[in-house]
């Protein structure tokens, strides 16, 4: 069932999807200090492996050191080039391609090359800048934020179906990224509601669950959606793959189909889904103010016996070519939706069955007037340190000096 009892108000204008301003704010202020999905462990796993991202612009290395994985700028404090640019790999030092200087975990500088020629050499200003690294379960992510809540904290309601969903007994059967040339906000809304389903997907789904068959979870760090499969009742295809899967479940793990399907969205922008033997992670990489990337790795349960490992890669091959279908057929409106946004004169409005996306964008809001609420207590602050110091640039009455300012 839905919590609203009436259509609701789109919150924020096309602008929002598509100005400079907009992301900007959104990067300085929600994305900086948001935990961001940078890879798997499994892709860390010997010291010296690493992976390269960028978060809001800053080109982020991620590093197994001495068997520990650790998060540095990917960018030398030297002549600022690119420590790497590859994606991906493994190498013994964490060193820059330019001119071979080499640093430790904690950013420092271990070794300059004919370093007599720098002298005299301040290593204290040569760190690069280091942040902090968390995972779950095989997932690993980065926070750019040094007081920023942890990665636990952050997740709330999510966190459980999180570990449940990437845990122990799964491995990855699918691992795509998919460039998009609009707002990050558009692939993250249009996951967020079911009401498209008949005319996106008439072949696939065929049918939103409706209301009766849905049951909208809503929470402050994420919301989330729970139906009973077969998603769409009346689609034959849709039907058979329920019954294979329950077979499948019952012979990997001697365990009763559920048959619950589980979307969940995490603030900002980290998607995932659910199912007895499928687990689905989309996270929308921001890149621009009209450019993002989907980031997709599926999940699939890993058998016990070798016969039974083999069925649960097939069967991991066959439903991620029906995910990269309906992924397909979501991509191909997206365009269409960022020319109209960038063309529209009209607020919007949002149905009952969208309230998800409601629930997100007043997340986003919040994240607005709390910065606003931040900045304004700053500068109060600010004046009382001023006045107890008298160091204001005017020099205030004397009892000023010994008063408080209540917030």
């Amino acid at each position: 069932m839905f919590h609203a009892t009436e259509r609701l108000p789109h919150l924020l204008p096309p602008s929002a999807y598509g100005s400079d301003d907009s992301y900007s704010w959104e990067v300085s202020n929600v994305f900086a200090k948001s935990w961001h999905f940078v890879g798997l462990q499994t892709d860390l796993s010997r010291p010296g492996d690493f992976l390269t991202v960028e978060i809001c612009g800053q080109p982020i290395q991620v590093r197994n050191i001495g068997g520990n994985i650790h998060a540095v700028s990917n960018v030398c404090a030297h002549r600022h080039c690119l420590l790497t640019s590859e994606r991906k790999g493994s190498s013994p030092k964490l060193r820059c391609q330019y001119h071979g200087w080499e640093y430790d975990a904690s950013g420092a500088t271990q070794r300059i090359p004919l370093a007599q020629n720098f002298a005299p050499l301040d290593r204290a200003s040569l760190r690069i800048p280091v942040y902090r690294v968390e995972t779950l379960g095989p997932l690993v992510f980065v926070n750019l934020d040094a007081i920023a809540p942890d990665l636990r904290t952050a997740a709330g309601d999510q966190l459980e179906p999180l570990l449940h969903g990437f845990g122990e007994g799964w491995e990855v059967v699918l691992s795509r990224e998919f460039p998009h040339h609009v707002n990050w906000k558009i692939p993250v809304e249009n996951t967020l509601e079911a009401y498209h389903v008949p005319a996106v997907h008439p072949e696939t789904f065929r049918e939103d669950p409706g209301e009766a068959r849905s049951e909208h979870f809503l929470g402050e760090t994420g919301s989330s959606f729970q139906t009973t499969l077969p998603f769409a009742p009346h689609s034959r295809i849709d039907a058979w793959f329920q019954r294979i899967e329950g077979r499948a479940l019952h012979l990997l793990t001697d365990r009763a189909p559920t048959s619950a399907y589980r979307q969940h969205h995490l603030f900002p922008n980290i998607l995932f889904s659910l199912t007895d033997m499928v687990s689905l992670l989309h996270v929308v990489r921001p890149t621009g103010s009209q450019t993002c990337t989907s980031v997709i790795y599926q999940f699939g349960r890993v058998g016990k016996s070798f016969v039974s490992r083999q069925c649960s890669r097939l069967w991991g091959r066959l439903v991620a070519g029906i995910t990269l279908k309906i992924l397909q057929e979501d991509f191909r409106l997206y365009t269409a939706i960022q020319r109209g946004l960038n063309s529209s004169h009209n607020p919007g409005m949002l149905g009952r069955c969208e309230e998800r996306i409601y629930e997100f964008q007043r997340w986003l809001q919040n994240q607005s007037q709390q910065t606003t609420a931040e900045a304004s207590c700053s500068t109060i602050s600010d004046v009382r340190t001023a006045v107890a110091c008298d160091c204001s640039p005017i020099n205030p009455p004397c009892h000023l000096a010994t008063s408080s300012i209540d917030l």
